[in-house]
């Protein structure tokens, strides 16, 4: 029982969480587009929050506890999953009011007459995406890609309102990590990459951090330069072969370039002298 709804409630969230990806992406003015896109989102946060208090215990996800019959209404998974004695998840009073409002907008969406703006219902969707996105990580554990492709991704944070939404959240994620350090993101370019999940908390661009070989510097992976073209090489039946690297690495990292191709032409400037010095010698000697 626990594990059909532990399939049902996540799968079934994370599917109508790329359904309203999918609406939302199409950036479209057609209403209907932001329409179904604000219903699945809201469908998808009420799965996640089951599903989060699942976790706590399955009865939880029960309307009444002691009645296991019928699973309670997305604000009371709201009020349990802030609870200190049940969730005690740390979701402000404006995020609260924010989700309230979504789902009361859900509810006009599919009871009454619909009579609201794209741009209402795009910040809307923009609210409630944002705040999936962290839940789904910090909450559930997830990685982005589980519940969203990066083309997708992509295209949704160019939507103003959403990119605005996800920068706030971003920033205040980074504030309540004291401990991090920051990078700009080789992605997104914004100042919002945590090394110490190597990962950007906008974008969500994951990328390892690595020592540089030659200065043992933090750097990201993709910073590291290859540098095996400033080896000495030969040409032999087809194929290079490496006659001479200098004692170096592979690779080093934008700072030591510099340094490193200088050092280069340091060792073959001495190897040069040497070479010349000892045919001077054998010259000398051989006259």
């Amino acid at each position: 029982m626990n594990k059909t709804h532990r399939l049902d409630l996540l799968n079934n969230s994370i599917s109508y969480f790329r359904e309203a990806v999918s609406y939302a992406q199409q950036d479209s003015a057609e209403t209907n587009h932001w329409k179904f896109a604000i219903l699945h989102v809201v469908q998808a946060m009420e799965l996640a929050f089951k599903e989060r208090l699942r976790r706590i215990h399955p009865v939880f996800i029960y309307e009444s506890v002691d009645k296991p019959d019928k699973t309670l209404s997305l604000r009371s998974a709201l009020n349990r999953l802030r609870n200190p004695q049940i969730g005690n998840i740390p979701i402000t009073d404006v995020e609260k009011s924010k989700i309230e409002k979504a789902f009361d907008l859900r509810s006009e969406l599919t009871h009454f007459e619909f009579n609201h703006s794209h741009d209402h219902i795009e910040l809307k969707f923009a609210e409630i995406f944002s705040f999936m996105i962290f839940f789904y990580r910090s909450q559930l554990g997830l990685e982005t890609t589980a519940f969203i492709d990066e083309e997708q991704h992509n295209k949704i944070i160019k939507l103003v309102k959403t990119r605005t939404e996800l920068m706030e959240r971003a920033k205040a994620y980074i504030a309540s990590r004291e401990d991090s350090t920051v990078w700009m993101c080789p992605s997104c370019q914004e100042d919002t990459f945590l090394t110490s999940e190597e990962q950007c908390c906008f974008c969500h661009h994951k990328e390892g951090i690595v020592e540089c070989p030659t200065c043992g510097g933090e750097n990201l992976e993709s910073d590291l330069i290859d540098i095996s073209d400033l080896y000495d090489w030969d040409y032999d039946e087809g194929r290079m072969v490496l006659i001479e690297n200098f004692g170096l690495e592979e690779s080093a990292c934008p700072d030591c370039i510099s340094e490193t191709t200088q050092k280069i032409e340091d060792i073959r400037r001495s190897q040069y002298d040497e070479d010349r010095a000892m045919e001077e010698y054998y010259a000398r000697k051989s006259g």
